[in-house]
């Protein structure tokens, strides 16, 4: 069994090349699994376009980007120090990404419409944003790539967990496109219930609401299939893990604030745009993929904004709050809600003080466990039908 998978994969974003690698490895338990090395159009003009690949200066052609890309070139002249760590980092991610995800050749869009990948059995696309306008072209709201448009009638298609990203906003011609391009899928999968409550109805067949992939994996798995050391500690001492990755909130500021306050810990903070507001606070800007995995496993307590921050939280069973993010708190909420965590997310600085810092796992592991072995199973039953 041939199995191809087409996800976003190669921009510097611990959840992003984390999600790939959990969906291929899930995928290998059935299969000969190859990421479709899909080299993307870059769409400079949107201010949210995933254009981030592993790069050193990051650059972007329009008005809200282009301090930030200033930003970066005065930190090549003026700040060595951040270049270096930055050219680090893009060096670990790279190293992860050659070592971990099986790579096709690199290919265009072009390319993948003439059929250059085009022998393999099945194919997957999920999960992340693959079908938000994050990825948008320049002629329409999505990427049809990501909606497996280049595969032929023969070969199987199934999505796992895909994302339409903060909101399902289409159009009714663009309801109309989505419908088309998935009327030919073997399955459907999504992360999010909201996309699963639009998409449902629109294909007048059932969607499946399943787990990031990110999950499907145990803490020990994890630790397993990447060869970490387990007893491995990077950070010595307690610490409170700041994982941040759209912006320093007022409501971040608070509950870091509170929480320090709280346990008299040391701040670990994990983010690019870090800006000083506390005392002992450890700045990590180097960190690869794995040193994420380490600094989560080891961590005493964790404040995120981040929907894959809140997955490994949950997964590596530690003591957490959910901030709410500028924009994507869907992905998050749709979690903490079908694991029972709800009360583990906070939009509002009054409700900080309530949150427990002592809790139970126990019910949110038995559903998590449940979610996992119907989200693995919609993956064998299908692929198996496949095979068969």
């Amino acid at each position: 069994m041939k199995i191809a998978l087409i996800t976003i994969h190669d921009i510097t974003n611990y959840g992003t090349m984390l999600q790939a690698f959990a969906t291929k490895e899930i995928l290998s338990r059935y299969g000969e699994v190859e990421t479709i090395n899909y080299f993307r159009p870059r769409n400079y003009f949107h201010p949210r376009s995933f254009n981030n690949r592993l790069e050193v200066i990051r650059f972007r052609l329009n008005i809200r980007n282009f301090r930030s890309t200033i930003r970066n070139l005065r930190l090549v002249k003026y700040d060595i120090s951040q270049f270096k760590d930055r050219s680090q980092l893009i060096r670990k991610f790279k190293k992860f990404l050659k070592s971990n995800l099986n790579l096709t050749k690199l290919v265009t869009r072009h390319e993948l419409q003439n059929g250059v990948i085009n022998d393999f059995n099945v194919y997957v696309c999920g999960s992340d944003q693959i079908w938000s306008e994050t990825l948008r072209t320049n002629d329409e709201k999505f990427d049809r790539i990501y909606f497996l448009s280049f595969v032929s009638k023969k070969a199987k298609k199934i999505s796992y967990a895909s994302s339409m990203g903060e909101c399902c906003r289409f159009t009714d011609s663009e309801k109309a496109k989505v419908k088309d391009l998935l009327k030919d899928f073997k399955a459907i999968s999504v992360r999010e219930s909201d996309a699963q409550e639009m998409l449902s109805p629109l294909l007048e067949r059932e969607v499946f609401h399943v787990l990031d992939p990110t999950l499907l994996l145990t803490k020990e798995e994890w630790f397993e299939t990447l060869k970490i050391d387990k007893s491995y500690r990077s950070i010595k001492e307690d610490y409170i893990l700041v994982y941040q990755v759209v912006a320093i909130t007022p409501l971040i500021k608070k509950a870091v604030e509170f929480f320090v306050q709280k346990f008299g810990m040391k701040v670990v903070f994990l983010g690019h745009k870090f800006e000083s507001f506390i005392n002992e606070v450890i700045h990590i800007k180097d960190a690869g993929p794995i040193d994420f995995i380490e600094l989560f496993a080891n961590a005493n307590f964790v404040i995120t904004d981040s929907f894959h921050g809140t997955c490994f939280s949950v997964n590596f069973k530690k003591p957490f709050v959910s901030v709410c993010p500028v924009r994507g708190a869907n992905r998050i909420e749709s979690l903490l809600n079908l694991l029972g965590l709800e009360n583990r997310f906070i939009d509002d600085e009054k409700n900080i003080h309530k949150l427990s810092t002592d809790f139970s796992y126990e019910l949110a592991e038995k559903k998590l466990e449940e979610e996992r072995a119907k989200s693995i199973k919609f993956l064998r039953s299908n692929i198996e039908k496949v095979n068969g």
